[in-house]
């Protein structure tokens, strides 16, 4: 099976994984073919990419398009428990605690883990995914990094809670591009930070780097970013880190910025390394995560498509891939030639088709 936007559906398509509503109810279930209409109705819901079974995803094994470091997390349970911060419970504090650790616990449990970006957005992505994404890649690269478990863990908390400061705002931050608002607005949208740290800032049970990884994760090290403009050294580390990863998965889902596909929003961050971000953290990153999500089409420099079947993880640039020939009826039909970039080194890719 493969990720395919919800606007290449062109009818007959057969799905591959239920589709739900924003209250998740399963509108459409696995084994349906899609009839074209249905695509318009997908997308007044706000449902931008779906799976499906086809063809040339034939032998993609299931659990490549599992969140490679998320598995079995209950995103609604986070979605809950932000949204009630405010008055939360022991108990519910308690919820936010294992999900940290079952973020660890997925990790740890592999010698070898990339992340892979392939989590479908099941509607207008809400706060409690993109908080679990950014988490999720925290947690990665803070334990490639060196960090203890117990400061992974505070890492997590952190990036789970970052952007909670969006909740006091009535903006549709989601719908904007910063370089696009007036002043005014964006000064608006970046107070989201000092929000987020006002609502904390009297939780005794959340440790002081949970609490400035609200306030800091927008500043820079080169002190270009906000609220104070802080560089270098006057932002933890573990700031620096979060950083990074909330930055990439804003870029990727378009939020407050053009989207960028996968590749190009890591080229963005190892581009800026040393500058706006730090450049050790944005190293570990980079090999964290899969630039070529599995389910891909790729294009190569020896002007072949391809699609991403598995990936190497010593080599997030280099994954395996199979050949892709253009049919008669003009559709992509897959063929049995294989390549593995990691044993053919004159070959690369050198743009996606989709994502």
């Amino acid at each position: 099976m493969r990720r395919i936007q919800t606007e290449q559906i062109k009818g007959n398509e057969i799905v591959a994984r239920d589709i739900y509503s924003g209250n998740g109810v399963i509108i459409v279930a696995a084994g349906t073919k899609l009839k074209l209409e249905y695509k318009h109705k997908l997308l007044e819901m706000r449902i931008y990419d779906i799976f499906i079974e086809d063809e040339i995803s034939r032998e993609i094994d299931e659990n490549e398009f599992s969140d490679e470091v998320v598995k079995d997390l209950c995103s609604t349970t986070l979605k809950n428990t932000i949204e009630s911060f405010a008055y939360m419970t022991n108990e519910e504090t308690v919820k936010l605690s294992d999900i940290a650790e079952g973020l660890m616990e997925s990790v740890l449990s592999k010698k070898e883990v990339l992340y892979n970006v392939s989590k479908v957005r099941r509607y207008d992505r809400n706060l409690s995914d993109h908080c679990l994404s950014v988490a999720a890649l925290a947690v990665l690269t803070a334990l490639n990094s060196g960090f203890s478990v117990e400061e992974t863990k505070e890492i997590a908390i952190g990036a789970l809670l970052h952007d909670i400061g969006y909740l006091s705002m009535k903006v549709d931050y989601k719908t904007m591009e910063m370089e696009k608002l007036s002043e005014d607005a964006k000064k608006e949208i970046k107070r989201h930070v000092v929000y987020g740290y006002m609502t904390v800032e009297k939780q005794e049970w959340l440790s002081p780097t949970a609490k400035d990884i609200i306030l800091y994760h927008h500043e820079r090290v080169d002190g270009s970013g906000y609220p104070f403009r802080l560089s270098g050294d006057r932002v933890k580390p573990e700031v620096r880190l979060v950083s990074i990863c909330d930055a990439f998965d804003n870029m990727i889902y378009g939020v407050l910025e053009p989207k960028k596909k996968v590749y190009e929003a890591m080229e963005y961050i190892m581009g800026n390394a040393g500058t706006k971000f730090d450049r050790e953290f944005s190293l570990k990153f980079n090999a964290s995560v899969a630039a070529y999500p599995v389910g891909t089409l790729v294009k190569t420099n020896t002007d072949e498509v391809c699609i991403v079947i598995k990936q190497n993880n010593q080599s997030p640039t280099r994954p395996i891939m199979r050949k892709l020939n253009i049919n008669m009826d003009g559709e992509w039909e897959a063929t049995t030639t294989e390549y593995d970039l990691t044993k053919e080194l004159t070959m690369f890719i050198v743009d996606t088709l989709e994502e």
